[in-house]
């Protein structure tokens, strides 16, 4: 199986993260991947405090692997990151903005600190703050996204931030897809939509089958839904629609 430094780091087996996608997250799904040697990840944005609690839970019955937990620092919900913290995961990971003291509290509870970012700067920012991963998420992903194409922006914050590992994120599906990531000098790969096609995946059957049969040219970014949900700092929502 292959292993870089990112599984050394994380205690995993395989280079391989599930996005936290608030929109499509669980327990079984997160524990899923964690069981299959990756590291499964829970999703806090636009979600209660009981869900989160209860994933959180129910996560740690389902598997003794290491798992994430994924905060926003520009919508966090502070009850949320404190049962967080005293959940002791082994990752505890930041995005669309910059954690700031959150990283350092990570840190202080025993968990590594990962930060995704768009930007080289953000990159620059989050490793300064503490952030022991980086994740370079590219244009081609899901959810809230920037504008630097994922082969275009994962070498430079591989540059910028040396010697911390660095995650690709951004149309990665396969094995080809994870290959080509690692020759950018990345550490490891951050998928979302492929695993919400996933049979653990908590969405309905028809959304799985829409991205299992999608073509490239049907994701689309929708910036209106930064109006309609907005979130400082992001640059547009983008998602896949037949």
């Amino acid at each position: 199986m292959l292993t870089t430094r990112l599984c050394d780091l994380f205690g995993i087996d395989a280079p391989i993260i599930l996005a936290p996608m608030g929109t499509c997250t669980s327990a079984e799904l997160a524990a899923a991947v964690s069981n299959a040697g990756g590291l499964g990840g829970i999703g806090t944005l636009f979600r209660s405090f009981a869900a989160i609690k209860r994933d959180i839970d129910v996560v740690k019955t389902l598997t003794q692997r290491p798992f994430a937990i994924n905060h926003i620092p520009q919508t966090l919900d502070e009850e949320a990151f404190r049962y967080t913290l005293a959940a002791r995961p082994a990752v505890i990971s930041f995005t669309l903005a910059n954690p700031g003291d959150l990283a350092r509290q990570a840190r202080a509870s025993g968990a590594h600190v990962m930060v995704q970012v768009t930007t080289v700067d953000q990159a620059l920012q989050a490793a300064e703050c503490g952030a022991e991963v980086i994740i370079a998420q590219g244009s081609e992903s899901g959810g809230y996204c920037g504008e630097v194409s994922t082969m275009t922006l994962v070498p430079q914050v591989v540059d910028a931030v040396s010697p911390l590992p660095v995650v690709a994120s951004g149309g990665i599906f396969d094995g080809r897809g994870i290959a080509a990531a690692l020759m950018l000098g990345a550490a490891g790969v951050n998928l979302g939509t492929r695993f919400i096609a996933s049979k653990e995946g908590p969405a309905p059957q028809e959304w799985k089958q829409a991205i299992l049969s999608a073509k490239s040219e049907h994701a689309i970014k929708a910036d209106v839904l930064n109006d309609i949900t907005p979130l400082p700092g992001t640059a547009g929502f983008k998602t896949v629609l037949r």
